[in-house]
């Protein structure tokens, strides 16, 4: 069984784009969710767009389409995560639009380095949250 979890900049992330008005962004959790829920840890391992690979985990920036404005995987979502090697856990680490009112086109290095950097000490301090990916990204 696959676990899934997030940091809280993930979670403050994903709060900021449900707000945004008119609904914008609606459609962001159920894209995340009928990304992963019937893939296999190989396949959420094994994904092409890889940016860090070090001896526990891949770190990935998957592209993610829109289908609420009707937007490709090219100009959706991108949602990093990082999966471990052994274990089977996803930890998603940061989600941002490339297009609408709350756009960013790409992920610095150092903001990349920061969220594993945030995710080193949630984990130590035992604050990630899990999440029940069938259920909407529902907090367990």
């Amino acid at each position: 069984m696959i676990h899934f979890a997030s940091i809280e900049s993930f979670r403050k992330r994903l709060n900021e784009l449900l707000e945004v008005k008119r609904g914008v962004y609606s459609g962001v959790k159920d894209e995340i969710c009928k990304e992963f829920c019937s893939s296999t840890i190989e396949q959420i391992r094994q994904n092409r767009d890889m940016i860090l690979i070090s001896n526990d985990s891949i770190v990935v920036k998957l592209r993610l389409p829109d289908k609420k404005q009707r937007l490709s995987k090219a100009d959706g979502y991108r949602l990093i995560y990082m999966v471990m090697k052994q274990v089977p856990l996803v930890i998603f680490l940061d989600i941002y639009p490339k297009r609408g009112p709350k756009q960013q086109l790409d992920i610095e290095d150092n903001e990349l380095n920061s969220l594993i950097s945030d995710f080193i000490i949630e984990n130590e301090s035992n604050t990630i949250v899990l999440h029940d990916i069938n259920n909407s990204l529902a907090e367990i």
